[in-house]
């Protein structure tokens, strides 16, 4: 289990490629990784991230021109490589993800750099899997089994090597098609998002990894030779909490959270992302059920809604309720009861704030 720590950035810088001058706001998520520290609660203070990451920023990046700051070209993925070069020095960093404002992205670790290219189509579908019966059909899937269908504005996701791409016709396939009538290769078959994402690797085999969100709270994953698919789901709980540590004295607990140790509790909108892993059931062709996903999700979000953290839930009463918390319990929780393999958990506490859990 890795514990991840990531705060959101942006930037605007001009950059020229080619034969074109070019000017981009970024959008810059760093993640820092390390063990939970047992006084504090927290990786890193999300305050000295910030304070990094941004003078940084200020020095080589933000409203530059790159071309005169960097050493190599600056296309996306080599902006993420030099950013992730300048920071490896002053913090542990896990991953830098670089995405230009709608546009190309990449993802940067010790492993590997990756290239992401998005994806849009508007498709309809039904959601029947012709290996059970219209009554178990109907009872799994609702008013999804509907034989007129529905539809959905699909987004896409491939990760790609550096320098490679994809023909962006690839989407004019499914583009206002009913997947489940007009796409040869899904004839018969179940049209879950599983299959999408599975085809659309079929047409780009450039891609390693194909995420294909169905909404924006559910996207299914394909990875290339890997006979697990990856099923992401979020949620969100409202609740209040206070950052105090009793390991701590007042002024160290003032020192290290600041406006969030004050003695009366704040709030936030909290958004829990669960990603689960699990080869396709035969009979359904989907890899998992999402209705019991989301069961198991409200029952365990319920402990949380609409509480005050740290005297209504045991598990953070003698232990900071920090995002990192959070985000453990939740990945303890989700891991204890379902039936299959948790390969993440990931909170958000605000926009710009982000805690996961990796396995």
């Amino acid at each position: 289990m890795k514990v991840v720590a990531c705060k959101r950035f942006e930037f605007s810088a001009a950059r020229q490629l080619a034969d074109r001058m070019r000017g981009h706001n970024f959008i810059l998520w760093v993640g820092v990784a390390g063990p939970v520290q047992a006084d504090t609660g927290m990786v890193i203070n999300v305050t000295d991230l910030k304070d990094i990451v941004t003078g940084v920023l200020d020095d080589r990046y933000d409203h530059r021109h790159l071309n005169a700051q960097l050493d190599v070209e600056p296309t996306t993925p080599n902006i993420a490589r030099s950013l992730w070069n300048d920071l490896c020095s002053r913090l542990q960093i896990d991953s830098v993800e670089l995405a230009e404002e709608d546009g190309e992205a990449a993802t940067v670790t010790e492993a590997a750099a990756t290239t992401i290219i998005h994806g849009a189509f508007a498709a309809a579908h039904r959601t029947h899997a012709p290996r059970l019966s219209d009554e178990e059909n109907l009872a799994l899937y609702g008013i999804c089994n509907n034989p007129a269908g529905h539809g959905h504005n699909y987004r896409a996701q491939l990760s790609l090597p550096p320098g490679q791409t994809v023909d962006r016709t690839v989407w004019a396939e499914f583009d206002h098609k009913n997947l489940s009538v007009d796409i040869p290769d899904l004839a018969g078959r179940n049209v879950v998002t599983e299959a999408v994402a599975e085809l659309i690797a079929r047409r780009a085999p450039q891609a390693g990894r194909v995420r294909v969100y169905e909404t924006p709270d559910f996207f299914a994953e394909y990875h290339r030779g890997d006979a697990d698919y990856r099923l992401g789901r979020r949620y969100r709980f409202n609740a209040a909490h206070r950052l105090h540590s009793p390991a701590l004295s007042a002024e160290e607990n003032w020192r290290l959270y600041g406006k969030c140790n004050r003695p009366e509790p704040h709030g936030h909108s909290y958004f829990v992302e669960v990603v689960i892993k699990s080869p396709l059931d035969p009979r359904t062709e989907a890899a998992y059920d999402l209705g019991a996903l989301d069961k198991t999700a409200g029952g365990i979000l319920a402990e949380l809604d609409y509480t005050y953290l740290d005297a209504d839930v045991p598990a953070f009463r003698d232990r900071p309720s920090t995002g990192e918390n959070i985000a453990c319990y939740l990945w303890e929780r989700f891991g204890a009861v379902l039936d299959c393999e948790v390969e993440s958990a990931r909170l958000w506490e605000t926009p710009n704030n982000q805690f996961r859990i990796i396995s």
